[in-house]
């Protein structure tokens, strides 16, 4: 396919809500391509898929592969690999936390901890407002979901603020038990 137009790939893109896979082959181009026209437009890409984190395996076979692979002699060249693989990969590298939050690598930002990083809702909020979270002020979700940092979901909030959102909040669920 030749040049791709604006109103195709917005129509395809926003409108029917198909994914960036989907308008590539319908378009005949790369994912990547589709990518670039994106931007190029100035349409907004979506969110990745939630939860999606790459392939992971159940619980039940990463215990059968880890049984597996007790007591097994690993050679040099395969220890070296699986060091380089659990290594940070630099700034701006992402991680989930067992408590739901997405944090980000930035060892140079002025609150990030020890081990250089911060948590992305925090960063994206600070680049909206133009600065540094002052103290007292805390990033609040919206819809209650700790990995949705769209900037739509996020507010700047007091801490005694959120504090008593929270707490009024949990009184109402408590009344209506």
């Amino acid at each position: 396919m030749g040049i791709v137009q604006k109103e195709a790939l917005y129509n395809l893109y926003v409108v029917q809500d198909k994914s960036m896979k989907e308008v590539a082959t319908i378009l005949d181009i790369s994912v990547g391509s589709v990518y670039n026209y994106l931007h190029k437009f100035g349409i907004e890409t979506r969110e990745p898929h939630k939860g999606f984190l790459g392939h992971t395996h159940s619980e039940a076979v990463r215990e059968k592969i880890s049984v597996m692979q007790k007591g097994k002699i690993l050679s040099d060249e395969t220890k070296k690999k699986i060091g380089d693989a659990n290594k940070i990969i630099g700034a701006g590298h992402k991680k989930k936390r067992k408590d739901g939050y997405i944090e980000v690598y930035f060892p140079n930002h002025p609150k990030s901890r020890k081990d250089g990083y911060i948590l992305e809702h925090i960063l994206k909020m600070e680049s909206l407002i133009g600065r540094h979270l002052k103290d007292g002020e805390v990033v609040h979700h919206v819809n209650g979901v700790k990995d949705d940092n769209r900037l739509g979901n996020l507010i700047l909030m007091t801490s005694s603020g959120h504090m008593a959102y929270h707490n009024t909040k949990k009184r109402n669920r408590e009344e209506e038990q």
